[in-house]
């Protein structure tokens, strides 16, 4: 049997999140035997594990700021509707030449709707194509609440009319992706649950470098400035951890508040930008600290430490709050308000945390490897089944 060829779009414009959940989902797919071609259209981060893997870069593009309002070249320029032609026709001449038997695109039609440009001729092409691949859509458990109706409708109808398959990262007994997604009522017949995407931590120890009893990390640092400042005072106000804080300050942190950060660490702190196995460093902490986003929660979920989580509500952003209220429901996490913090509160919180009864919850957790069977049943479902 020939190994199927999965087309995996793959795109960020602002955070880093998805980003590792959509290469962890990739190993999945990789040891499950399929030949995966990983279609990057953000900026390059470094330490990514590709091994495996096929990775087609496109030209690169981010966003200004959280409102997604404008998308711009890696300098800082505008992304002009000639720098969409080209890569659009960049990215279906990597399709034809490809031919795979799957697509999946990350967060569309529910996320990226700045890449329609793009995306929509994709799906058509697929759609059209003699070979018809199966489509499948890659979410997370929790989506952005509140989106505007006519962004609801027009997600509902990309689904109906070129989607086969939406894969949902969590577990149904956590929550259920109708409770977040609007409109996800109209195509509950082709969810899957994939369970949670997380990392198998290894039984190599910590590095030492990376050994702390606080350990703050804020992902990929483009939203984590408040957390990551008030920690640098935070630790004298501490008197369980006085010492021994570890922060990591985030890959997409500009060079001047790295730098900021670097400057203005206490004695007894280090700082840096990135750790390699962040599981295992949790599992080796004390207390972790961080926002409340899926890789991290998941990070905390599979190391089974002790956590105080910071959700990240600035804006109109609430997948962040609703999820941190989920875990400490649970009684496995300290939740600290984003209007309280403060130098004294995030001791408190450390401090606090440190007392409660850590460990996982009942819950599926090896969602990488799931995604991978759920695509090969439905696959030869949808062959037995063709598509009209």
């Amino acid at each position: 049997m020939s190994r199927k060829r999965v087309f995996f779009y793959v795109q960020h414009l602002w955070g880093v999140g998805h980003v590792y959940r959509a290469t962890r989902i990739a190993r999945g797919l990789v040891n499950a035997g399929m030949d995966v071609h990983l279609v990057w259209g953000g900026t390059r981060i470094p330490d990514f594990d590709f091994s495996g893997m096929y990775v087609h870069y496109l030209p690169a593009v981010r966003t200004s700021d959280v409102t997604f309002s404008e998308l711009l070249n890696p300098d800082g320029t505008i992304f002009t509707e000639e720098d969409k032609f080209n890569r659009r026709d960049r990215l279906l001449s990597l399709f034809a030449e490809i031919r795979p038997e799957i697509l999946m695109t990350e967060a569309f039609p529910f996320g990226r709707r700045q890449m329609l440009f793009e995306l929509k001729p994709l799906l058509e092409t697929a759609k059209t194509a003699d070979w018809r691949p199966m489509i499948s859509a890659s979410i997370r458990d929790i989506m952005q609440e509140g989106r505007k109706e006519k962004r609801v409708v027009e997600a509902v109808n990309l689904v109906h009319e070129f989607y086969d398959l939406i894969l949902v990262h969590g577990d149904a007994r956590l929550i259920r992706i109708e409770e977040t997604l609007q409109g996800a009522g109209n195509f509950l017949e082709k969810v899957r649950y994939t369970g949670l995407v997380t990392p198998d931590p290894s039984d190599e120890p910590t590095s030492e470098e990376f050994r702390c009893d606080v350990l703050v990390t804020v992902g990929g640092g483009a939203f984590g400035q408040k957390l990551t400042r008030t920690a640098l005072e935070a630790m004298q106000h501490c008197s369980k951890f006085p010492t021994n804080w570890l922060v990591a300050a985030g890959t997409e942190l500009s060079e001047d508040d790295f730098r900021f950060l670097k400057n203005n660490c206490p004695a007894g702190m280090r700082i840096v930008r990135h750790i390699p196995k962040l599981v295992n460093a949790m599992k080796s902490a004390s207390v972790s600290v961080s926002h409340a986003g899926y890789n991290t929660v998941a990070d905390i979920m599979r190391a089974g430490c002790a956590s105080v989580l910071y959700p990240y509500a600035d804006g109109n952003e609430t997948e962040q709050f609703r999820r941190a209220q989920i875990i400490v429901r649970k009684d496995i996490a300290t939740m600290l308000e984003p209007e309280s913090l403060s130098p004294q509160s995030l001791a408190n919180a450390v401090e606090l945390a440190s007392e409660q009864v850590t460990g996982r919850l009942d819950l599926d957790l090896d969602g990488a490897s799931a995604t991978a069977a759920i695509i090969e049943r439905e696959f030869e479902n949808l062959r037995q089944s063709p598509v009209d």
